[in-house]
């Protein structure tokens, strides 16, 4: 990494200089005297035994912000980085991308992330947490790197408690590497056999899947049975959507048949004239779509998908965080810059706004 790096002002805004006094207009950023982030939370040589009761209790990350020689840069971004203690990081998950100092995640979510990285239900391993920090992505001058935290931790075997919450199937995939345990759900709340929920496919793969009725493949599998007709034969065929997208996938495991539709989100609202339709990007760790935006005071807005009113979420009134179609527009207080997140992997699809 160049000790030195010498920033435009075009990159760090007109914060750094001043009409009115005499300032230097080439302001240098020493990377040598940059104080790195400090990972606080969970610290390091701490232990966690994950239970699925415990599934929606929330674990805090915190940590320190990076601090530079050069005053008024812009934000900076930090990433919450994991993967196996011994890797050295050679293929790290990111869990969170923010300029805020701290995330929380559920018991449940991380014990996804742990099984998706193929770690075994009740043994334990060595998780190395890390934060990076930078001030532009794309040039690794910028980034620096905490020191890593390495944490003891027990995932579980996922199940689903007869009698309790929404039946519940998996979508194991080409697209998520034919692993059950860590694949997206759909859900039938009322329990009668018909299922729905949203799955993305991302780019490449095969754009095939399954259904299965537990987080394996020891019980019912559902395949290709035919056109949109399902199978339970262990030898059945895999399913498949036409490509890259988000779909609304449909099930009826009593008449044996499927569906989907193709449900691509965007944001709309009063800070775009409700013309256009502002893009998500989507948070594989976390499994939904984000944005970050500015908005002014009373700034109002929903989701739509397929750049069309027909399928569109906004909230109830008074708010309760959950989406419906619809809905409320969704009102902001306050000047600032939001993270907004759109959940629809859970039970009841929801959203949730940060301001950063």
């Amino acid at each position: 990494m160049k000790n030195i790096v010498f920033y435009l002002i075009v990159i760090f805004g007109i914060g750094l200089i001043s009409s009115c006094e005499k300032v230097n207009n080439n302001p240098v950023l020493d990377m040598s005297k940059v104080i790195a982030p400090e990972l606080q939370k969970p610290a390091d040589g701490s232990a966690l035994v994950l239970k699925e009761e415990n599934a929606d209790s929330v674990v805090a990350f915190q940590w320190t912000a990076t601090q530079y020689n050069v005053e008024g840069l812009q934000n900076t971004t930090y990433i919450l980085q994991m993967d196996f203690a011994d890797s050295n990081f050679n293929k790290p998950v990111d869990l969170v991308s923010t300029t805020g100092l701290s995330y929380e995640m559920t018991e449940g979510a991380i014990n996804k992330r742990l099984v998706s990285l193929g770690m075994e239900p009740d043994q334990t391993y060595a998780v190395a947490f890390r934060i990076l920090s930078f001030l532009v992505q794309n040039s690794p001058d910028t980034w620096v790197y905490s020191k890593i935290n390495s944490v003891s931790m027990t995932p579980y075997k996922a199940t689903q408690p007869p009698g309790e919450g929404p039946d519940t199937l998996w979508v194991p995939g080409d697209y998520q590497g034919w692993n059950p345990a860590a694949a997206p759900n759909i859900y039938s709340i009322p329990k009668d056999g018909k299922y729905k929920g949203w799955v993305y496919f991302p780019d490449g793969g095969t754009f095939e899947f399954k259904f299965t009725s537990a987080p394996d493949w020891n019980h019912t599998n559902f395949g290709y049975g035919g056109d949109f007709v399902l199978d339970t034969d262990p030898g059945a065929g895999n399913l498949k959507v036409p490509g890259t997208g988000n779909y609304l996938l449909t099930i009826d495991t009593v008449a044996l048949t499927w569906g989907y539709e193709l449900q691509n989100f965007a944001l709309i609202g009063t800070f775009n004239n409700w013309e256009g339709d502002e893009p998500l990007t989507w948070d594989d760790a976390n499994q939904w779509w984000t944005i970050t935006i500015s908005f002014t005071a009373g700034t109002e807005f929903k989701w739509r998908a397929n750049a069309d009113w027909a399928v569109n979420f906004g909230d109830n009134d008074p708010p309760d965080g959950t989406l419906v179609q619809d809905g409320a527009n969704i009102v902001v207080d306050s000047d600032g810059t939001y993270t907004i997140n759109l959940i629809l992997s859970e039970s009841v699809p929801r959203y949730e706004i940060i301001k950063q």
